[in-house]
């Protein structure tokens, strides 16, 4: 009888041959119990790594790994034996599943990789044939014989089985979790089923559909499958990575819902509230929607209450490169140029302009960037065009009134097009049958209710409450009352009537003039009891609205050559005719575009890639802003954070803090700062300062700007502190000490996680040296009082 690790292991009977190796039934003697043993075709040390990484997921959903050994000359798993049959076995006896069954055993499954995910592992194997269904019938993930670290942005290798590989996997792209989602899909496909998503003779013919041809949706060959699940099971077999759920666990909670409606009643046809969560459900199972939600809610979770807002607000905007160069583009145009100077830091705009302002602009943006960069049809576009017409305008009205705190009259009045935008945006099918409706006479929230089931309006309100929108925001969404309006008594009716007033004037633009005249005259009438405007005056806020508006688009760097939206907008500032490829308004906020970005030789709009813009340049712009700052009354953690932020930005450092001494205990400790799981990393990051061994201690008694090329080189590595290869993954870095009459009392610190990544230039150098030279200033100043 074959004996493993010194006759430890008594081999009961081969189980198996797979691409890696044997495996064996064994006996374990010593816990008397009965175990799987892989044997290994090929010894490596990245084997090794891999089973020990394995070795520490510990879930009911995946089957354990006990032990490693060495067998002549191959390494063995010992994994823990499970009593079943394989997903594939089962398959092969029953063929395909009813649905609810199929989805319980995915969801067990998901349970298990989610699991992996979160400690950093994808599968990259995922098929019936690793997936033991116990005598339980539990499914327990197993063979992680070609796992990999999640996160790594290399080039991928074609690696796994043929019919449940991801598309990427074959075109030499980055893998992450997602490639697992997609296996997932592809396995679920064939528990509803009874056959595979993609067919062929041969492997060539199957990889090649897989990544080319388009899969036919699984209620195509089952009538069992219904509209829901169908599809739940294409958002994990889209082609696009970026298209599926990104990980295990989105997956996961999208099938749990629909487990949950299959335990429920089926709602009355028509109930909008049993709709409102269809459509709701639909939109969060692709892959862009929860990623807008996380942004959104995110920010509208920071309340009054949060002491640090203004961190927690920078660091949302920050994450996003693109909604950060915009948003500085806007805050530094015309519309709020008021203040004087120009604003390079996030951080700074707060201080300025308001937390409300920052806050509004910044969603009203994420919304805005994120329906405009849909790969879709001109439709789309100048419904988004229009949408934030309507906030311009709710905002122009706003301060028309002379109320205070208008800025979030942009949102409102945005929003009141939400319902709309989504429906055009995630439901296209849907949208065509509304604007046939429309087309034929129909009105237009009627055709939206028969066909989504609820109203444009609804919708709208529906995903803006699962935001966390403010109550007053939900309810300036809703229509007013029929007739003349009454005067607002608070600031949520002023929004409300704002944003209404806005919606109706939008659609005036595309009529003609006589119709548009009598347009304007309506809502004078509409209006006259709360504000006495006349049809002249509303005429002209429309005009120089658009006029203010078009700026925006240039700002942002919005192509509208073929917008027919925007060619209305320009006829009626004067600036075109009816020509459909006249010149673009020019845009007349040159101080943004120097500042912030660059013309296109070709186009008078501005190219949106800061990315184009020397870190020198970005540096020094900073260090004016703060040298402006330092002139004012300013609050001591603000202006440190706009220290941080342009060091973050300017660099691109992948992290950057400001530490800080604690008497108490005699140590340098993190505050805070910008990054990648920055507020996991602050409470981590701690220097002892009783002696001088390590890089951060010599930096601290030298008083030296310390730059590391690579933490691992023979003549440092043992200089790098335990805490930081715990707290950290970054290779290189540069640390700035932070030194008040021979006193330190902090550091700067900066990194980039690959070795050798970390560039500065002299004159780099020096204006990075000039900020840590203005924390300093600034700390003084506040020290003695001033």
């Amino acid at each position: 009888m074959k004996e493993f690790g010194g006759g430890r292991f008594k081999v009961v009977k081969e189980l198996g041959q797979g691409a890696q190796g044997l495996v064996f039934l064994a006996n374990d003697t010593q816990l008397d119990r009965l175990v799987a043993i892989k044997v290994l075709h090929s010894h490596s040390a990245k084997s090794v790594d891999e089973a020990k990484i394995v070795s520490r997921l510990q879930h009911p959903n995946i089957v354990a790994l006990y032990d490693t050994l060495i067998s002549n000359g191959h390494p063995c798993l010992v994994f823990e034996y499970v009593h079943g049959q394989t997903l594939a076995q089962l398959l092969a006896k029953e063929g395909a599943m009813q649905p609810v069954q199929a989805v319980e055993i995915i969801c067990g499954l998901l349970e298990g990789l989610a699991y992996a995910h979160a400690e950093g592992l994808i599968h990259r194997d995922i098929k019936p044939h690793n997936v033991m269904l116990d005598e339980q019938n539990r499914p327990r993930l197993m063979d992680f014989g070609i796992a990999a670290r999640r996160g790594n942005k290399e080039p991928g290798e074609m690696i796994g089985t043929a019919g449940y590989m991801a598309p990427e996997m074959m075109q030499n792209l980055p893998v992450d979790a997602e490639a697992d989602v997609f296996a997932v899909g592809m396995t679920l496909y064939q528990m509803l089923t009874g056959r595979s998503a993609a067919e062929g003779e041969s492997v060539y013919t199957i990889l090649h559909r897989v990544a080319n041809e388009p899969f036919v949706p699984p209620s195509s060959l089952k009538d069992s499958v219904d509209e829901k699940l169908d599809h739940l099971v294409m958002v994990a077999l889209f082609k696009n990575p970026q298209e599926r759920y990104h990980d295990a666990k989105a997956m996961l909670l999208a099938l749990r819902e629909w487990l949950g409606g299959q335990n429920q009643p089926e709602s009355g046809e028509g109930s909008g509230n049993s709709t409102l969560d269809f459509l709701l459900r639909r939109m969060r199972h692709t892959a862009d929607f929860p990623a807008l939600s996380q942004a959104v809610t995110a920010i509208n979770k920071i309340n009054e209450g949060d002491a640090e807002r203004l961190q927690v607000l920078s660091e949302v905007i920050l994450q996003d490169f693109s909604l950060t160069n915009k948003l500085l583009r806007i805050v530094n145009s015309a519309s709020f140029g008021h203040f004087g100077g120009t604003i390079s830091t996030i951080s700074r705009a707060i201080v300025i302009l308001g937390f409300d302002a920052i806050r509004n602009l910044a969603i009203t943006l994420l919304l805005f960037e994120h329906m405009h960069n849909k790969a879709q049809a001109i439709t789309l576009k100048d419904a988004v065009l229009s949408a934030f017409f309507g906030g311009v305008l709710s905002r122009e009205l706003g301060k028309k009134s002379g109320a205070r705190d208008v800025e979030e009259a942009l949102i409102c009045g945005m929003f009141t097009a939400l319902g709309k935008l989504l429906t055009v945006y995630y439901f296209h099918e849907e949208n065509i049958e509304i604007n046939k409706r429309v087309q034929a006479g129909g009105n237009e929230e009627h055709a939206s209710v028969q066909v989504l089931g609820l109203s444009f309006r609804e919708l709208g309100m529906g995903v803006a409450q699962s935001w966390n929108f403010p109550e007053r925001m939900l309810v300036s969404m809703r229509h007013l009352p029929e007739g003349p309006v009454k005067p607002p008594q608070n600031q949520t009716e002023r929004l409300r009537l704002f944003a209404n007033i806005g919606a109706a004037l939008v659609p005036l633009i595309h009529l003609p003039p006589s119709a548009a005249e009598r347009g304007l005259h309506e809502v004078e009438k509409r209006i006259r009891p709360a504000y006495a405007w006349s049809a002249r005056e509303l005429g002209d806020l429309l005009k120089d609205s658009a006029s203010a508006y078009l700026g925006y688009l240039g700002i942002l760097g919005v192509d509208i050559q073929q917008s027919d939206f925007a060619n209305q907008l320009r006829m009626l500032t004067g600036v075109l005719t009816d020509k459909k490829n006249a010149p673009q308004v020019a845009d007349t906020l040159e101080r943004a575009q120097l500042r912030t970005g660059q013309f296109d030789s070709n186009s008078e709009t501005v190219t949106p890639d800061e990315s184009i813009r020397p870190a020198a340049e970005s540096l020094s712009a900073g260090v004016q802003d703060i040298t402006n700052t330092l002139v004012t009354s300013f609050k001591l953690n603000d202006l440190l954070r706009m220290i941080l932020e342009t060091m973050y930005r300017s660099m691109g450092f992948e992290h950057v803090l400001i530490a800080t001494r604690d008497p108490k205990k005699n140590q340098i400790v993190g505050r805070f700062g910008f990054g990648t799981d920055i507020g996991e990393i602050i409470p981590r990051f701690q220097i002892d300062l009783d002696k001088a061994v390590d890089v951060f201690q010599v930096a601290m008694e030298r008083n030296a700007d310390i730059f590391i090329e690579d933490i691992n080189m023979d003549s440092i590595k043992t200089r790098i502190p335990s805490w930081y290869r715990s707290a950290l993954t970054s290779q290189t870095f540069i640390i700035f000490p932070l030194v008040l009459e021979k006193r330190t009392i902090g550091l700067l610190y900066a990194d980039k996680t690959k070795a050798g990544n970390l560039k500065i230039a002299g004159k780099e150098l020096n204006l990075l040296k000039t900020l840590r030279n203005q924390a300093l200033l600034a700390i003084r100043q506040k020290q003695m009082g001033l």
